[in-house]
């Protein structure tokens, strides 16, 4: 009667929900961090999709360098802080949007 191993797919989900919730914590917390000009929040959205596409490279960066534990500090140093920024931007995208069709009316 041992433990048995978490799947790889279990661990994915927690981190992606913690990200999300440490998202909306910073949301709720610090309201006034939103940028709520529609330049500025596309400049974060093309930034966030930046991050995202850069995440994969910097992971086999940090897992190729021969630090201790490589492949655990490249999901927590590289991955997820990239995941609670990407879900942080699109809290802010859907307050923006929230806000902007308060008067709308179907």
């Amino acid at each position: 009667m041992g433990v048995e191993p978490v799947s790889v797919s279990a661990c994915v989900v927690c981190i992606a929900l913690g990200a999300g919730v440490i998202a909306m914590w910073i949301n709720f917390r610090f309201p006034k961090l939103m940028p709520w000009k529609m330049g500025r929040l596309l400049a974060h959205l093309i930034v966030a999709l930046l991050c995202i596409y850069s995440v994969s490279p910097v992971m086999a960066i940090v897992g190729g360098s021969g630090i201790p534990a490589a492949r655990l500090t490249s999901v927590f140093a590289v991955a997820f802080p990239a995941l609670v920024y990407n879900f942080l931007v699109a809290s802010w995208v859907i307050r923006l949007v929230q806000a902007s069709a308060t008067g709308f009316r179907a």
